[in-house]
């Protein structure tokens, strides 16, 4: 078997490299390209770290370092120092990753930290707050342009009746109870609109009623 095959460092770079591509995986889901290159690296790496003095549990403590960056895709951003708290295991587990005297570079551990910093903020930190402004992004649009009607004047702030739930709302004019409106804008739980034109909104009340009378029927 060629040594560079075997080499230590090479094989460290390769690990790693495995590693950070399955923790990239997780921020961007769906392609199953990074999962395949990450899976391929990983699998090669450990078959041909079998043949070295390998220290098993260096290897365990040093995987369990980078997955804590899989926690921020699902727990937040506000997750993120713990995350990187992580590379403390990383960084014991390539020190202490094989035995009888083979060793990875005291400079190679530290560049692959520094790096692996740098591209936790710079590349999977921006990604994720791009899916959240996405997520809202599609949130807020999915009501704006619908039509509804006031059932809370709004002097400025009341509540109106749009796509058959009940919203806070705000209006740069006054609209009184049963106003025809157009949702022009969102902002979380709060909408901001303006007196619609020409066409029917949602009546609340007859709504209610029809409901009302659909659910007596139900229950008989």
């Amino acid at each position: 078997m060629p040594e560079f095959l075997i080499d230590p460092n090479l094989l460290y770079i390769g690990l790693l490299a495995g590693l950070w591509i399955g923790v990239t995986a997780a921020y961007i889901p769906g392609t199953w390209i990074p999962e395949t290159i990450s899976f391929i690296l990983l699998g090669a790496s450990i078959v041909f770290m079998t043949f070295l003095p390998t220290n098993w549990v260096a290897l365990l403590v040093l995987v369990l370092g980078v997955a804590a960056f899989l926690i921020l895709p699902f727990a937040g951003k506000r997750y993120r120092q713990f995350a990187e708290v992580g590379l403390l295991g990383q960084a014991l587990g390539s020190y202490f990753l094989f035995k009888d005297g083979l060793s990875i570079s005291p400079i190679l551990i530290g560049i692959t930290l520094i790096l692996a910093v740098a591209y936790n903020r710079l590349v999977l930190l921006p990604i994720l707050k791009r899916q959240k402004d996405h997520n809202e992004y599609d949130e807020s649009t999915q009501v704006l342009g619908v039509r509804g009607r006031v059932v809370k004047a709004l002097d400025p702030v009341g509540t109106v009746y749009v796509n058959k739930e009940l919203w806070r709302a705000r209006s740069d004019d006054y609209l009184p109870k049963d106003s025809k409106i157009i949702v022009t804008g969102r902002n979380g739980l709060e909408l901001y609109v303006e007196k619609a034109k020409h066409e029917d909104a949602p009546d609340y009340e007859h709504e209610q009623q029809s409901n009302g009378i659909q659910n007596g029927s139900s229950q008989k």
